[in-house]
């Protein structure tokens, strides 16, 4: 999934696989999945990869994607406009611009930080702020939606 801005500011996210793909108990061959990505912004651009997401995670952020490119009626925010996860590796949150963009902030901690904040204690994540049109954000929805096809949750009918 692409998040890039007209900037060149912005991550890049993909799942490659499961933590434990060769485990027996399929909850616990299920339980992570391993994200691999980029991020980009002023400072540098750096490449990042840990199982920071449960398969459900990963469908709440296709979700939470679709959500971010509905401009809200009138001056309401959407009360769902951060997304927190249990690792801490990786959080989202969305404002709309007055002209128009969603503006994203991907907060990226511990093993996602970049190279020269790696010291950094857990908590104090680096935030990488750019802007997308919805059209934007909507196609990353697809696109993440796709990747993650592959790594359905534990609970799902079609688990194998």
């Amino acid at each position: 999934m692409r998040l890039i801005g007209s900037d060149g500011h912005g991550v890049e996210l993909g799942v490659v696989g499961y933590q434990f793909p060769d485990a027996v108990d399929p909850r616990q061959r299920q339980s992570w999945l391993v994200v691999e990505g980029s991020a980009h912004c002023p400072q540098g651009t750096w490449s990042f990869r840990w199982q920071a997401l449960t398969a459900d995670d990963a469908v709440e952020l296709a979700r939470w994607l679709d959500r971010a490119a509905i401009r809200p009626s009138g001056s309401e925010q959407d009360a769902n406009s951060r997304l927190d996860f249990t690792e801490p590796n990786l959080a989202f949150a969305f404002t709309w611009t007055d002209a128009g963009l969603v503006e994203l902030r991907v907060s990226l901690d511990l093993e996602f930080s970049p190279p020269w904040r790696r010291q950094a204690r857990s908590g104090e994540p680096f935030v990488v702020v750019f802007q997308l049109t919805a059209e934007s954000v909507s196609t990353a929805a697809a696109e993440w939606a796709a990747e993650i096809k592959p790594y359905p949750p534990v609970g799902d009918a079609n688990l194998q």
